[in-house]
């Protein structure tokens, strides 16, 4: 017996334990843990102060796959007669299964184009245009009793239409199309987005993977584990971005810095580091003079204009330090590229401040560090505090200067 024989008579012998009544007692406990630990994580989004867009779809997804936890449930009641199991009943249960089935489906591909702060759904044609297939399969279901297009109702049970398996295919090719786009969109970011980004193509390929099992053997719970899994990764995910994400700028924050120098410095051709701390002068004065929502407005487009810098110039790990101040990290061959850097930096942040039309001209000092071994630099605290150094000497400088014109 070869190795492929023997896979396909395991896969029978396993099919054979779970196609009796048996397996009833096994699936129903499965969607029951399944449905209570989905429950645990809602619970944990509702009461969460992150109210992002991604998030809160993120929690409608979880209501659904609660649901199909429950129409699992359900199915299983139905075929081993504890529910009356006749024709309509055994078509109704496979059909809240099914619907709630392409509905988690439907879902995952919102979530995730949502989680990459993607434009392809920001248009009702578009909305529509990816609620199709979904529709499609929902008509199919409510025509079957007329048509057996999606099951054929007859008076021992019900079996496969002619369209089931297409209708199948609609509904993986949702989580299969946010497993591409994902992979496309990350091929095109740099290597710090991809970093904070883990999550786009992992998601929704946990679906396109357990699905089609599921409809192979409906009896074994493969897409009930999945789904936990799945969303367990989603909220460890959050958790470390809570962690390490600033709120406001929605950049790293100071986790987020000592995490991307750790793995930096680990990594070949360190001496190559520099490390830049951008301050905004006066940000203080500007809340007084006018509130902190200025203040606010301020770090806001100073981060915004630092991430099309990175994604337009030069790439670079970005991070809202603290309060006033920004640390940028990038590889630098030489003192002409470093000069390049820093001047492309302030214009960056120039031009985004006239575009928005704040209330204050700014300005933003600029210090910056080398990574040397053997050296003070050769330490994150180190290379933190050189560069500090250099910003507070940055800062003397420009009130030297303001004196003088005075």
């Amino acid at each position: 017996m070869n190795f492929a024989e023997a896979v396909t008579r395991m896969f029978s012998e396993f099919s054979a334990v779970f196609n009796n009544t048996g397996y009833a007692l096994f699936k129903i406990e499965a969607y029951v843990v399944c449905a209570i630990i989905l429950m645990i994580l809602l619970y944990r989004q509702q009461s969460s102060s992150d109210y992002t867009e991604a998030r809160v779809i993120w929690g409608r997804l979880l209501s659904i796959q609660i649901l199909f936890a429950f129409s699992g449930i359900l199915r299983v009641l139905v075929d081993i007669s504890i529910i009356s199991s006749t024709p309509i009943s055994q078509f109704i249960a496979l059909s809240l299964n099914f619907i709630s089935f392409g509905a988690v489906c439907w879902f995952v591909f919102i979530y995730i184009e949502f989680y990459q702060k993607s434009a392809l759904l920001k248009s009702v044609k578009n909305k529509i245009l990816a609620a199709l297939p979904f529709g499609f399969n929902v008509i199919m279901i409510l025509l079957s009793t007329y048509t057996g297009w999606f099951v054929k109702i007859g008076s021992d049970g019900i079996t496969n239409g002619p369209l089931i398996t297409f209708m199948y295919i609609l509904h993986i090719a949702y989580p299969s199309l946010a497993v591409i786009l994902a992979v496309i969109r990350r091929r095109k970011m740099s290597r710090y987005e991809r970093d904070v980004a883990p999550l786009m193509a992992i998601y929704p390929a946990f679906f396109v993977i357990c699905g089609p099992l599921q409809t192979l053997n409906w009896k074994v719970p493969f897409l009930c584990y999945v789904i936990v899994i799945a969303d367990i990764f989603v909220y460890i995910s959050y958790a470390d971005s809570l962690v390490s994400i600033d709120p406001l700028t929605e950049i790293p924050n100071k986790n987020g810095l000592m995490h991307e120098l750790s793995e930096r410095m680990r990594q070949a051709n360190p001496e190559l580091l520099h490390l830049f701390t951008a301050d905004v002068e006066d940000l203080s004065s500007i809340n007084s003079d006018y509130d902190r929502s200025e203040g606010d407005k301020i770090l806001i487009m100073i981060a915004e204009a630092l991430k099309k810098f990175r994604d337009e110039e030069h790439e670079c790990f970005i991070a809202h330090y603290y309060s006033d101040e920004f640390i940028l990290t990038a590889d630098i061959q030489d003192d002409e590229e470093r000069e390049l850097f820093i001047e492309h930096i302030r214009n960056y942040i120039s031009n985004a401040s006239i575009v928005s039309g704040l209330k204050r001209y700014i300005h933003v000092n600029i210090g910056w560090a080398k990574y040397e071994q053997f050296s003070k630099t050769e330490t994150i605290s180190g290379l933190i505090d050189e560069a500090e150094r250099m910003l507070n000497e940055s800062k003397e400088q420009r009130r030297f200067q303001n004196m003088w014109r005075m």
